[in-house]
């Protein structure tokens, strides 16, 4: 019985039924990683797509526990969920119990948390090595493995060393997008719902929490500002449950580029880190753990890249929480909530960009406003002379430029900004077409709205965002 309301993961769901339907089809085994950052939704995806099948299943969650207690959890499963009685002493025993299901018919194995094996008895990942290459990829089973470790997963699955590399097709699941985030949501106006994806992310786990909130700064408070409330530690807890060493040198990195220090150098200054120890934590914070990333402007040069936090709700702690630890464990909640709403807006403009890029390819190859939409790539443009684009779209075979300048403020976009990107536009050094896109939260002055008349610029404010979204929801 589904016991939560479920959102979304409709690709990933369909993709799993996909796979399963392979085994009546080539009366061959499959075998599946599904990995991401703890909280992201894993464990409800498989408990949905368990709940559609009929065939015979067994879900195994693989707890922190001795190696002797983890086999005899699995009996008790085993004899929950099928009514047998088997004893569990080793790896052999289980997999051999597999091997006399899949004799039977079409068979799910579902392994949660399966990278603890690592720890806990690492002869299961051999042992399913072998009994896969020798039995079961020739039946009808589905294996899926599921990992929240994903430093330690990619550590089995993605090296020559690993015992089931090149075996299992891997697929990560993902926080959700925006346009994914609207549908647990749908009671909350725009701008608003724009507000919590920006402090909170798209992580189902902390949405969740705020679903009983209808407004965002009265979430931040009850969840996150409070002493010992539920997600006052969360990111701090992450990278210990990910066993990262040197916490103090990945807390001032993350720290740093989620207060605007997105360039190598500034970051080395921020951290006092030497340029030459700075690469290594960089590439795990985003390989590994997949809270940082590098972006380099579209169009424009590699070696002006900058780093960003990947996660709203990181990027939100680590600007504002992780600084103001003394006056919240003084109980002065107050201090930083007034920090909170008067940074808030200039904070979340970025992100605002972000979801109008994601926008943009939900219509790419239909029309905006009588534009039809048709480009190969899109990002953010800047120069090293403080020059920059917010959105740039472009189609270099047809030689078509969209340029994008997007306000989250509490103005309304007047006509310098406007002047502005016509200026801009002409670094880029491009022939063909140029059109204009101006975004603003809170609509257009007159002199706006006949600037962009007479220039054929499209715009867009919240209201028709929102039907936008609507539309392809």
């Amino acid at each position: 019985m589904v016991e939560k309301e479920f959102y979304d993961r409709k690709d990933e769901l369909a993709l799993l039924k996909e796979k399963y339907s392979l085994l009546e089809q080539t009366k061959k085994g499959v075998m599946l990683t599904l990995y991401g950052r703890r909280r992201v939704g894993k464990t409800e995806l498989i408990k949905q797509f368990l709940h559609t099948l009929k065939e015979p299943k067994l879900y195994f969650y693989v707890g922190v526990s001795q190696r002797s207690i983890i086999f005899n959890n699995l009996s008790e499963s085993i004899k929950e969920q099928t009514g047998e009685i088997v004893k569990i002493e080793t790896a052999e025993d289980f997999l051999k119990y597999i091997v006399n299901k899949s004799k039977e018919g079409k068979f799910t194995l579902v392994l949660d948390e399966f990278q603890r094996f690592l720890d806990i008895a690492p002869e299961m990942i051999s042992s399913l090595q072998n009994y896969w290459d020798s039995i079961l990829k020739e039946r009808q089973v589905l294996i899926l493995l599921l990992g929240s470790s994903i430093g330690m997963i990619q550590k089995i699955m993605n090296s020559k060393v690993g015992a089931l590399y090149g075996r299992a097709q891997k697929i990560k699941i993902s926080p959700f997008k925006y346009s994914d985030f609207r549908l647990m949501f749908k009671e909350l106006p725009e701008e608003e719902k724009v507000l919590r994806y920006g402090v909170f992310g798209g992580t189902p786990y902390y949405l969740e929490r705020t679903k009983r909130f209808k407004d965002t700064y009265e979430a931040i408070n009850e969840l996150v500002l409070k002493k010992n409330s539920e997600l006052s530690d969360e990111p701090k807890n992450f990278l210990e449950y990910e066993n990262v060493k040197n916490h103090v040198k990945y807390n001032s990195i993350i720290q740093a580029i989620s207060s605007g220090k997105e360039l190598l150098k500034e970051i080395q200054d921020f951290t006092k880190m030497s340029i030459t120890d700075l690469p290594p934590y960089l590439q795990k914070l985003d390989k590994l753990l997949d809270l940082v990333g590098r972006k380099d402007p579209v169009l424009g040069k590699e070696r002006l890249g900058r780093y960003q936090t990947k996660d709203n709700f990181f990027k939100f702690w680590y600007k504002f929480i992780l600084p103001n630890q003394t006056p919240l464990n003084l109980g002065n909640t107050k201090l930083v909530s007034d920090l909170i709403k008067q940074d808030l807006n200039s904070y979340v403009g970025r992100i605002f960009e972000d979801i109008v890029k994601e926008l943009l390819v939900l219509y790419n190859t239909k029309e905006i406003k009588g534009l039809k939409l048709n480009f190969e790539n899109i990002g953010s443009w800047w120069d090293r002379n403080s020059n920059e684009i917010d959105v740039l779209a472009y189609n270099l075979k047809e030689k078509n430029f969209l340029l994008g300048e997007i306000k989250w403020t509490n103005k309304q976009l007047d006509i310098d900004v406007i002047e502005e990107l016509e200026r801009k536009s002409k670094y880029l050094n491009y022939g063909g077409t140029y059109k204009f896109l101006f975004v603003s939260k809170n609509g257009f002055t007159e002199k706006a709205l006949k600037k962009m008349h007479d220039i054929g610029a499209i715009h867009l404010d919240l209201k028709e965002m929102e039907e936008l979204f609507n539309k392809v929801g």
